[in-house]
């Protein structure tokens, strides 16, 4: 297998399945878009060629985790309250927070500051 030195995955490989195919590799041959058969040691020098990607810098991998941005400041993660309520009163909010153009947990945090506040 060629070892690929342009950023990864390059344009040139693509892996298809029809719709119809039942992957059984003791029966099955699978081949990638140049025609090459896919076998354990194919699967093997991809995995390893990915991982010297990696170590030459040359897939980004991300350094932190994904999701919202933080409240608290960059690069830490925000401290999460939870808590639970009935039925009812989550749809109340949910409805509340669309007609505002938030989040419920924009509204929750807005109560929970509003109370704390007030003493």
């Amino acid at each position: 297998m060629t070892e690929h030195r342009e950023a990864w995955p390059p344009d040139d490989i693509e892996l298809v399945l029809d719709h119809d195919s039942e992957i059984d590799s003791d029966v099955e041959e699978i081949y990638d878009s140049k025609g090459n058969r896919i076998t354990d040691k194919y699967v093997d020098d991809a995995i390893a060629d990915v991982h010297h990607a990696i170590d030459e810098g040359r897939v980004p991998v991300p350094t932190s985790r994904g999701g919202r941005p933080s409240l608290t400041r960059e690069g830490t993660h925000s401290p999460r309250v939870s808590f639970r309520v009935p039925e009812e009163l989550r749809e109340r909010a949910k409805a509340r927070a669309e007609q505002e153009g938030k989040t419920v947990s924009a509204l929750a945090r807005e109560a929970f500051e509003q109370f704390l506040k007030a003493g």
